[in-house]
């Protein structure tokens, strides 16, 4: 389709408007190109479109890749923020189970210290209640040893022994065994060695000194005469008792001036009565002097005064059933053994103090004093 458009054209010379007439153009050509120009956009549109496509696609793979490379680094980062979370946590639980094996160690060092501490006490007033019984024990040795020693009490001796060992075995401690052996063997070798009955003896010796007036002296001749002379004669008496009487009268008298004597036995000699108290006196004067002899353990001189009272009695007395009571008695008194041989307890006592030094200085070592 043509259309024909008048143009104005301006024409300076008339300063009137003027239209032209509008150039006619070929119909092909406006249709190829405007065909052409419609292509040439569709390609361009679609060269836009392409390209754009294209372009997206690299934008996105652009993008996927710094998606990836976020989450690459995003999980790199987190592992090591695990990594290290871990790593620190594992110096956590090793600081902590340091921390508690300190406090545990400081626990358990506290606990053995207040255990030291508590056994210390405990061994220092054991050591103290200990040590009173050792003192008490040496302190009745040492009486036992007196006794033996200076009373020869071998009763007395034994029982303070005895009580030595009690309070020894009380304390209960081994290195005491040697201690109670050496003290149990002494306290046997005492026993073996018998009791002395002292006060018994004592007793005796005094039973003696007050039968002294009791024994009859020897009767001088014609003593026995005026003993006859004093004999009562009945009232009634007969014929025949006088006769007899009278008869055992003369020959009573005519024996007291005849005497047959055995010249192989001593002849004991008659003491006047002053002499005869004197002997009395003598004798249990000599009978308190053993007395005196068995308090002091003296055995030459208790045997000694025995044997001279029963000289005495055999010399100047009648020995009669009384006299030779007496006799056997003093030989009884004389066979009693007032003097054995006693141990003493000086073994079991040095090995006592040495134990309690050795103990003293264990003390003192374990208080931190140096002797």
């Amino acid at each position: 389709m043509t259309e024909q458009q008048s143009t104005p054209v301006s024409n300076p010379a008339n300063a009137a408007p003027q239209y032209v007439a509008a150039v006619q153009l070929p119909p092909a050509k406006t249709y190829g190109a405007a065909f052409f120009l419609v292509w040439l956009f569709i390609v361009l549109l679609v060269a836009g479109l392409c390209f754009g496509g294209i372009f997206m696609l690299r934008q996105l793979d652009s993008q996927q890749q710094t998606i990836s490379s976020l989450r690459e680094q995003l999980e790199q980062t987190s592992l090591t923020l695990e990594t290290k979370q871990q790593v620190l946590e594992d110096d956590v639980e090793k600081d902590l189970v340091e921390q508690q094996q300190e406090v545990q160690t400081s626990l358990n060092d506290l606990a053995e210290q207040l255990d030291n501490n508590n056994a210390r006490l405990l061994s220092l007033s054991s050591v103290n209640r200990d040590e009173w019984k050792l003192q008490e024990a040496q302190y009745l040795l040492r009486l036992a040893d007196q006794r033996i020693l200076l009373e020869k009490d071998s009763q007395n001796a034994l029982a303070l022994a005895i009580s030595a060992d009690d309070v020894l075995r009380d304390i209960d401690q081994a290195d005491l065994v040697g201690v109670r052996k050496l003290l149990a063997e002494e306290v046997a070798v005492l026993k073996l060695a018998g009791v002395i009955d002292r006060e018994g003896i004592y007793l005796r010796l005094s039973a003696l000194s007050t039968q002294v007036d009791a024994i009859p002296f020897i009767e001088p001749l014609g003593q026995e005469q005026s003993l006859l002379q004093e004999e009562e004669i009945p009232a009634d008496e007969t014929l025949k008792q006088k006769i007899t009487r009278n008869f055992y009268a003369l020959l009573h008298k005519l024996g007291s001036y005849v005497r047959v004597r055995d010249h192989g036995k001593t002849i004991n000699a008659v003491l006047p009565p002053d002499e005869q108290k004197f002997l009395q006196q003598n004798l249990r004067l000599m009978l308190e002097q053993a007395q005196v002899a068995l308090l002091r353990n003296e055995k030459g001189i208790y045997q000694e005064s025995l044997v001279k009272a029963q000289n005495w009695i055999n010399q100047y007395y009648n020995l009669n059933e009384k006299a030779k009571a007496v006799l056997e008695e003093l030989q009884s008194l004389q066979q009693e053994n007032i003097a054995p041989d006693l141990t003493n307890f000086s073994n079991s006592s040095a090995a006592l103090a040495e134990f309690m030094e050795k103990r003293e200085k264990m003390a003192a070592a374990r208080r931190g004093v140096r002797p």
